[in-house]
Protein backbone atom coordinates (compact mmCIF):
# COMPACT_ATOMS: atom_id res chain seq x y z
CA UNK A 1 0.00 0.00 0.00
CA UNK A 2 1.14 3.35 -0.30
CA UNK A 3 0.47 4.83 3.23
CA UNK A 4 3.47 6.00 5.22
CA UNK A 5 3.30 5.17 8.72
CA UNK A 6 5.83 6.65 11.63
CA UNK A 7 6.64 4.53 14.50
CA UNK A 8 9.51 5.91 17.15
CA UNK A 9 11.40 3.47 19.10
CA UNK A 10 14.47 2.10 20.24
CA UNK A 11 16.14 0.42 17.53
CA UNK A 12 18.06 -1.88 19.11
CA UNK A 13 14.52 -3.66 20.09
CA UNK A 14 11.79 -2.92 17.87
CA UNK A 15 9.12 -5.40 19.55
CA UNK A 16 6.45 -3.66 18.30
CA UNK A 17 7.29 -4.73 14.81
CA UNK A 18 7.05 -7.84 13.53
CA UNK A 19 9.84 -9.76 11.77
CA UNK A 20 9.48 -9.02 7.92
CA UNK A 21 6.70 -6.61 8.44
CA UNK A 22 8.01 -3.03 6.57
CA UNK A 23 9.13 -1.04 3.58
CA UNK A 24 11.28 0.99 4.53
CA UNK A 25 13.65 2.00 8.01
CA UNK A 26 15.48 5.41 8.23
CA UNK A 27 17.57 6.38 11.30
CA UNK A 28 19.43 10.42 10.50
CA UNK A 29 21.73 11.34 13.07
CA UNK A 30 21.32 8.67 15.45
CA UNK A 31 23.49 5.50 14.88
CA UNK A 32 26.32 7.46 15.92
CA UNK A 33 25.06 7.26 19.81
CA UNK A 34 23.73 3.71 19.87
CA UNK A 35 26.55 1.95 21.57
CA UNK A 36 25.53 -1.46 20.29
CA UNK A 37 25.09 -0.58 16.51
CA UNK A 38 25.36 -4.37 15.26
CA UNK A 39 22.54 -4.94 17.95
CA UNK A 40 20.71 -2.25 16.08
CA UNK A 41 21.57 -3.42 12.98
CA UNK A 42 20.31 -6.53 13.27
CA UNK A 43 16.90 -5.58 14.94
CA UNK A 44 16.06 -3.26 12.08
CA UNK A 45 17.23 -6.15 9.43
CA UNK A 46 14.85 -8.46 11.56
CA UNK A 47 11.87 -6.11 11.03
CA UNK A 48 12.92 -5.19 7.19
CA UNK A 49 10.85 -7.30 4.11
CA UNK A 50 13.42 -9.81 2.62
CA UNK A 51 13.29 -12.34 -0.05
CA UNK A 52 14.26 -16.30 0.27
CA UNK A 53 18.00 -16.59 0.05
CA UNK A 54 17.24 -19.22 -2.33
CA UNK A 55 14.55 -17.44 -4.55
CA UNK A 56 14.44 -14.81 -7.11
CA UNK A 57 14.69 -11.34 -5.99
CA UNK A 58 11.33 -9.48 -5.80
CA UNK A 59 11.24 -6.98 -2.88
CA UNK A 60 13.87 -3.50 -2.30
CA UNK A 61 13.24 -2.93 1.19
CA UNK A 62 15.51 0.05 2.04
CA UNK A 63 17.52 1.36 4.96
CA UNK A 64 18.57 4.69 4.84
CA UNK A 65 20.86 6.20 7.28
CA UNK A 66 22.11 9.02 7.60
CA UNK A 67 25.23 10.28 9.55
CA UNK A 68 27.75 12.46 10.20
CA UNK A 69 31.82 11.77 9.57
CA UNK A 70 34.43 13.79 9.86
CA UNK A 71 35.94 14.83 5.94
CA UNK A 72 39.10 12.21 5.44
CA UNK A 73 42.97 14.08 4.77
CA UNK A 74 41.93 13.34 1.05
CA UNK A 75 38.92 15.57 0.80
CA UNK A 76 40.69 18.56 -0.30
CA UNK A 77 40.63 22.45 0.99
CA UNK A 78 36.74 22.28 1.59
CA UNK A 79 36.94 18.72 3.32
CA UNK A 80 39.61 20.59 5.85
CA UNK A 81 37.65 23.79 6.55
CA UNK A 82 34.55 21.29 6.94
CA UNK A 83 36.55 18.95 9.84
CA UNK A 84 38.13 22.44 11.09
CA UNK A 85 34.05 23.74 11.23
CA UNK A 86 32.95 20.43 12.66
CA UNK A 87 35.47 20.14 15.14
CA UNK A 88 35.38 24.14 16.55
CA UNK A 89 32.82 25.75 14.96
CA UNK A 90 29.84 23.56 15.48
CA UNK A 91 30.52 22.85 19.57
CA UNK A 92 31.21 26.45 20.17
CA UNK A 93 27.89 27.82 18.36
CA UNK A 94 25.79 24.96 19.39
CA UNK A 95 27.21 25.24 23.12
CA UNK A 96 26.56 29.54 22.54
CA UNK A 97 23.21 28.99 21.01
CA UNK A 98 21.64 25.85 23.35
CA UNK A 99 23.51 26.79 26.60
CA UNK A 100 23.93 23.41 27.27
CA UNK A 101 27.71 23.13 26.36
CA UNK A 102 28.60 19.17 27.14
CA UNK A 103 26.45 17.96 24.84
CA UNK A 104 28.04 19.84 21.56
CA UNK A 105 31.05 18.62 23.07
CA UNK A 106 29.88 15.05 23.18
CA UNK A 107 28.69 15.51 19.28
CA UNK A 108 32.18 16.43 18.27
CA UNK A 109 33.63 13.65 20.35
CA UNK A 110 31.05 10.93 18.87
CA UNK A 111 31.85 12.00 14.95
CA UNK A 112 35.12 11.65 15.58
CA UNK A 113 34.70 8.05 17.58
CA UNK A 114 32.43 7.13 14.65
CA UNK A 115 33.84 4.63 11.67
CA UNK A 116 34.76 6.61 8.21
CA UNK A 117 32.54 5.51 5.53
CA UNK A 118 34.19 2.51 4.04
CA UNK A 119 34.69 1.21 7.94
CA UNK A 120 30.90 1.52 8.15
CA UNK A 121 29.84 0.20 4.97
CA UNK A 122 32.08 -2.59 6.13
CA UNK A 123 30.44 -3.04 9.32
CA UNK A 124 27.05 -3.17 8.07
CA UNK A 125 27.74 -5.74 5.04
CA UNK A 126 29.78 -7.86 7.36
CA UNK A 127 27.23 -8.34 10.35
CA UNK A 128 26.11 -12.14 10.36
CA UNK A 129 22.37 -11.61 12.19
CA UNK A 130 20.33 -14.36 13.85
CA UNK A 131 17.54 -14.95 11.20
CA UNK A 132 14.17 -16.92 12.29
CA UNK A 133 12.80 -19.65 10.02
CA UNK A 134 10.76 -22.40 9.87
CA UNK A 135 7.08 -22.83 9.06
CA UNK A 136 5.89 -20.96 12.16
CA UNK A 137 8.66 -18.22 11.96
CA UNK A 138 10.28 -19.38 15.63
CA UNK A 139 12.71 -21.19 14.95
CA UNK A 140 16.28 -20.04 14.32
CA UNK A 141 18.02 -20.94 11.30
CA UNK A 142 21.07 -22.83 11.01
CA UNK A 143 22.74 -22.50 8.07
CA UNK A 144 21.23 -18.29 7.09
CA UNK A 145 22.70 -15.17 8.26
CA UNK A 146 21.39 -11.52 7.76
CA UNK A 147 23.61 -8.84 6.87
CA UNK A 148 23.33 -5.53 4.54
CA UNK A 149 24.04 -5.04 0.61
CA UNK A 150 24.78 -0.85 0.93
CA UNK A 151 23.83 0.36 -2.63
CA UNK A 152 25.12 3.41 -2.08
CA UNK A 153 27.01 5.96 -0.16
CA UNK A 154 25.78 9.79 -0.83
CA UNK A 155 28.56 12.42 0.62
CA UNK A 156 26.91 15.59 1.58
CA UNK A 157 28.38 19.02 2.58
CA UNK A 158 32.27 18.22 1.64
CA UNK A 159 32.25 14.56 2.89
CA UNK A 160 30.92 15.76 6.77
CA UNK A 161 27.90 13.84 5.99
CA UNK A 162 26.78 10.53 4.31
CA UNK A 163 23.57 8.67 2.90
CA UNK A 164 24.12 5.02 3.35
CA UNK A 165 21.17 2.89 1.45
CA UNK A 166 20.87 -0.65 1.92
CA UNK A 167 19.05 -3.32 1.30
CA UNK A 168 18.72 -6.76 3.42
CA UNK A 169 19.84 -10.00 2.16
CA UNK A 170 20.02 -13.06 3.38
CA UNK A 171 22.64 -15.43 3.27
CA UNK A 172 24.10 -19.28 3.60
CA UNK A 173 26.61 -20.26 5.59
CA UNK A 174 29.25 -22.01 3.40
CA UNK A 175 29.78 -25.99 4.65
CA UNK A 176 32.64 -27.66 3.32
Amino acid sequence: SNIVSLKLGDARKLDSLDDNSINAATMSFGIRNVPEKETALCEIHRVLKKDSPSGPTTLESKLAIMEFSEPGPDSGIMGSMARFFIRNVVPAVGAALSGFPKEYMHLQKSINEFPSPPEFVKLMEGIKCRVRGGEDGEEWEIDTFGSFRVKEVVNLNFGSVQIYVATPILNKYVTE
